[in-house]
């Protein structure tokens, strides 16, 4: 017996989803304002938690460069334009790896320990490392992104060059294919299927990856922003700049999924 799925109508699930958000506010600001909660529960307390609308002044204070810091838009562009290079890149040479190590098995029993024990290193650990050998800039936010998106790219395309069933390429050897048509005509469009597919994941990281970096290196982009809100327990401006951070988040997001439905669908 199959279980059938039922799902709710879209119209339906968006009212679902719109009160949950508005009730969920709702709690956020008028729940800390009772003394009784307030006074026994600590996190509730409004100074820690603010509110919707403190957050929303705050929010509004940020976007006019009237926070205390000036403009917000060096520091905006700083973080996206780190996040956006290093996944670039971090993506190209994943997928050039995949696809080399793919094509030749000797290549991939050489270096393969090297390459896990490179991945098993705490990214974080690394940039001191990079912040003393390019400074306090966006270069070593870059280069953090790129180091945490390569292996997320090399191990989608390796396992995808990989993939291709034994018989096909035994079927082109025998029409005459060298190793370089093997790996151009047919390993290539399936390690770039599968690099692709790892597209959303590695923006994602990409982002975290360059907002640490900014926190501890003191890189002039969102993550100072951050560090300066909470250091000067600025709750509201917090708020505010990780709903920023949030925000540049699902665009990224939502945009590399849109380039990844249309490229495999390309690929069909």
């Amino acid at each position: 017996m199959t279980v059938e799925r039922r799902l709710l109508p879209r119209a339906e699930r968006t009212v679902i989803q719109a009160v949950i958000v508005l009730v969920s506010l709702a709690l956020w600001e008028y729940v800390p304002k009772v003394d009784l909660v307030a006074d026994h529960v600590r996190f509730l307390d409004p100074y820690y938690i603010s509110s919707p609308t403190q957050v929303w002044a705050s929010l509004k204070s940020l976007l006019a460069g009237d926070a205390g810091s000036g403009s917000l838009w060096p520091y905006f562009r700083t973080t996206l334009v780190s996040t956006v290079e290093g996944t670039l890149v971090g993506l190209i040479l994943g997928a050039l790896a995949g696809l080399l190590f793919s094509n030749s098995h000797r290549l991939a029993d050489i270096f393969r320990p090297f390459i896990v024990l490179a991945n098993s290193v705490p990214r974080i650990a690394l940039i001191p490392i990079s912040v003393v050998i390019f400074g306090p800039t966006a270069t070593a936010s870059v280069v953090n992104v790129i180091t945490v998106v390569f292996f997320v790219a090399f191990f989608n395309a390796f396992e995808g060059g990989r993939s291709i069933r034994p018989a096909v390429l035994e079927n082109a050897q025998l029409l005459g294919a060298s190793s370089w048509q093997l790996m151009r005509s047919i390993r290539l469009p399936r390690v770039l299927m599968w690099t692709f597919a790892a597209v959303p994941n590695a923006i994602s990281f990409g982002l975290i990856v360059s907002v640490t970096t900014e926190l501890l290196a003191g890189v002039r982009g969102m993550g100072v922003l951050l560090q300066s809100a909470t250091t000067y327990l600025q709750t509201s401006l917090t708020f505010a700049i990780v709903i920023l951070l949030s925000a540049m988040g699902l665009a990224l997001y939502g945009g590399a999924v849109l380039l990844q439905r249309l490229v495999l669908r390309w690929e069909e």
